[in-house]
C-alpha cells in the first residue's frame, strides 16, 4: 500500500511529465492527442489512488477504534 507522499509525488511526476511533452507540441492533433491520453492516464490513477487511499482509511479507522473498544469492553467487565 503506498502513502499518501508517495501518491502526491507519482501526480506531481505525471503532471511535469505532461507538461514536457506538452511544451514540444507543434500541431493542434498532436496537442489532443497528448491531452487525451494524459486525461485518460490520470483518470486510470485517479481510481487506483481513491482505492488505496480508502484502504488506508480503514486500516487506520481499525487500529484507532480498537484500543477503544478494549477499553470500553474493560470498563463494561469492571463495572459489572
Amino acid at each position: 500500500m503506498k502513502t499518501v507522499p508517495t501518491l502526491a509525488r507519482a501526480n506531481s511526476n505525471a503532471a511535469f511529465d505532461f507538461v514536457q511533452k506538452m511544451s514540444g507540441v507543434k500541431s493542434s492533433s498532436v496537442f489532443v492527442e497528448l491531452w487525451a491520453e494524459h486525461a485518460r492516464k490520470q483518470v486510470e490513477t485517479l481510481t487506483e489512488q481513491t482505492k488505496q487511499l480508502a484502504a488506508l482509511a480503514q486500516k487506520v479507522t481499525l487500529a484507532t477504534v480498537e484500543p477503544l473498544k478494549t477499553g470500553v469492553a474493560e470498563a463494561l467487565n469492571h463495572a459489572a
